[in-house]
């Protein structure tokens, strides 16, 4: 035999099919099964039986249109008491479509139901037995009517509470999902972002430095060997940085490696030099304290200035200036450098990749950034950075 929780999973998939049998299986016990309150002990007859059989049959549709089934079991209950005279078996029709309209509506519409049940029923029973004073026979079912509404309204309510419960753990679980999807979509951005700020600066110098040893290896070969010297330090430092992103990548439970710690200010005097070495000309001015800037702000002002001297290196026709100005709450960054009338000069200063993830930086440690061509003919980016140990201090 099937178990519990078969019956249940048949009872989800066909319950027209069990409201049917429930119908069935109420028409001989309303129609043979008499009221222990009555005398004579008789089961239904005539008439009466037929109206009974079609009050049951009713019940079909008792999820379908509750209040409708409500409705034709108390008018076919009350004319079976009439036709009997007396009380009947029939009440159990009513009972049930008072629990299944209580199921389906909220508890003000019950109470009404359950209002227009009793009276219906209490009615018909007074006018077959003694219309005034009314028979005791009149209100017996005033109890079971209150439990059918009673227990209607505690499912309604408990079928709400469960559908409450899943629609929170299914907004809560695609909440997960958004929150796992945006920080996929974040991390392969810092990923492309460090990416590019480790490569572009060395393929750059690589580019330019094996242009050079192109135009030199015939004419004055010593040079070209210079040049071909800087590709190969470029190189090994592109494949160093490229290792060292991809170690971290490669780590496990985010653990990260402290005594590697992010290039900063304090660095860039190095990277300075490395694109003095590949030929740029670069006048330096920095006025101010030299200090690390806290927050992470110190990382982006590294990344900015490598940038923005990448880009001076590529697109630049001549020096390029690097000032830096420490001030007691932020610090300014300021590369300028002459650009051609062409068009690829034009946009590779206004929307490049690299100028988005620079923005991006800034904006992430709370700073300000401006790029732009002057009238003068000139590139400039200019960075604030705020410094909050300077403004505690």
């Amino acid at each position: 035999m099937p178990g519990l929780s078969e019956v249940r999973a048949l009872h989800r998939e066909h319950p027209v099919a069990f409201d049917a049998l429930l119908a069935l299986v109420l028409m001989p016990i309303v129609v043979f099964v008499p009221d222990t309150e009555r005398a004579d002990g008789s089961a239904l007859s005539g008439a009466a039986a037929v109206v009974a059989v079609l009050s049951c049959a009713a019940l079909a549709f008792r999820r379908r249109q509750p209040a409708a089934v409500l409705v034709a079991s108390v008018l076919g209950a009350g004319v079976v008491i009439l036709l009997d005279g007396g009380p009947s078996s029939v009440a159990l029709v009513p009972f049930v479509a008072l629990y299944s309209f209580a199921v389906a509506h909220g508890w003000v519409s019950t109470l009404v139901g359950f209002v227009a049940a009793v009276v219906g029923v209490g009615t018909a029973v007074a006018l077959a037995t003694t219309p005034w004073p009314p028979d005791s026979h009149a209100f017996q079912h005033v109890s079971s009517f209150a439990v059918a509404a009673a227990v209607g309204t505690t499912v309604r309510a408990r079928r709400a509470y469960v559908v409450a419960i899943e629609e929170r753990a299914e907004r809560a679980e695609r909440t997960r999902e958004q929150e796992a999807a945006r920080r996929v979509a974040e991390e392969r951005l810092r990923i492309a972002r460090e990416l590019h700020d480790v490569i572009a600066h060395g393929v750059a110098i690589v580019n330019v430095q094996a242009s050079v040893a192109r135009h030199l290896v015939l004419g004055d070969p010593p040079a070209a060997v210079a040049a071909l010297d800087h590709v190969r330090d470029a190189g090994r430092a592109i494949l160093d940085e490229l290792g060292d992103v991809l170690n971290v990548l490669r780590q496990q439970d985010d653990v990260v490696d402290l005594h590697s710690p992010a290039p900063g200010l304090d660095q860039v005097h190095q990277l300075v030099a490395s694109f003095q070495a590949a030929g740029m000309s670069i006048r330096q001015s920095v006025t101010g304290t030299p200090r690390a800037i806290t927050g992470g702000a110190d990382l982006v002002a590294y990344r900015v200035l490598q940038e923005a001297l990448t880009n001076a290196h590529k697109h630049g026709t001549g020096p390029a200036t690097m000032t830096i100005c420490y001030e007691p709450a932020h610090v300014e960054l300021e590369v300028t450098n002459p650009v051609g009338d062409d068009e690829t000069a034009d946009r590779s200063g206004g929307a490049g990749f690299g100028l988005i993830g620079m923005r991006e930086r800034v904006a992430a440690v709370g700073g300000q950034m401006a790029a732009r061509r002057g009238p003068d003919g000139r590139f400039e980016v200019s960075v604030r950075l705020p410094d909050r140990a300077g403004v505690h201090a």
